[in-house]
């Protein structure tokens, strides 16, 4: 595994950007020792990350009369329409999550919504941005993806959840990729009224690809499916994705690749 390292400092040379690292590790057998840092290195460019701001104090909104929140957001309702009725916004400067997929969504609302109005059409002019969940993808490696509640959302909301968990270390196509350290997790409704057959709440998944299958996920919550509606439904094997049908097998007591859970 390679060592966690830290940045640093560079310096401008006239042959390129020379960093050193520093790091992020403590010795072998927890001795406060730091793990031996790579030499100094000559880059052609280095791209410093810092974070975001919305920049809607920068755009001179407030003169077309738009309102815009001390943080520089601008506020829209869920035709992503703000103050102004013929002004519209999306993306990022219209608060968290900030993601693209999220501002695609957003921007194909607004344009039905204007396009409806426009043309006399009252179908399109009526639609609005009413997802159920955004998936998140952490593009590291491995993958960290998930949608929907968490369990520690969930017991802050006071729901009883059923939890099912498959480790990668049982599929044989993550065994077969060197992989397996992995695992996906399926949360479903176990609260007295859902009678045993609650309807998925959220789920995550930790590996690589993980970004890739998020959305089969996000569409089992959009649908209201359940664990046997999503473990019954039939997944190639072997497959990365197949780690879903399984999850919903072990939350349904079913799952037939592990070993049943001890009580």
């Amino acid at each position: 595994m390679t060592p966690a390292l830290c940045f640093g400092h560079s310096r401008a040379l006239p042959e390129g950007i020379e960093v050193t690292f520093e790091s992020a590790e403590p010795g072998e057998n927890g001795s406060n020792a730091s793990v031996a840092a790579p030499a100094l290195q000559v880059y052609d460019m280095v791209l410093q990350a810092v974070g975001r701001t919305p920049n809607g104090k920068k755009l001179a909104a407030e003169k077309a009369g738009v309102a815009v929140t001390d943080r520089g957001f601008i506020i829209v309702d869920i035709q992503m329409r703000t103050n102004v009725p013929h002004i519209f916004a999306i993306g990022d400067i219209i608060g968290q999550p900030m993601m693209a997929h999220k501002a695609v969504h957003e921007a194909h609302v607004a344009a039905e919504v204007i396009a409806g109005e426009l043309q006399g059409n009252k179908e399109l002019a009526a639609a609005a941005f009413n997802a159920r969940v955004i998936p998140s993808v952490a593009y590291t490696d491995p993958e960290v993806a998930w949608v929907g509640l968490t369990e520690d959302q969930a017991k802050a909301q006071g729901i009883k959840v059923k939890k099912g968990l498959f480790p990668w270390s049982a599929s044989g196509r993550t065994i077969a990729n060197g992989r397996d350290e992995c695992v996906t997790k399926l949360l479903f409704d176990d609260s007295p009224e859902a009678h045993g057959h609650g309807k998925i709440l959220g789920g995550g998944m930790v590996g690589m690809h993980a970004g890739d299958m998020i959305g089969e996920i996000a569409l089992a919550i959009e649908m209201g499916a359940d664990a046997v509606d999503i473990g019954k439904t039939i997944h190639p094997h072997p497959t990365l994705g197949e780690s879903i049908g399984m999850a919903a097998e072990v939350a349904h007591g079913s799952c037939t690749d592990l070993p049943p859970s001890k009580k």
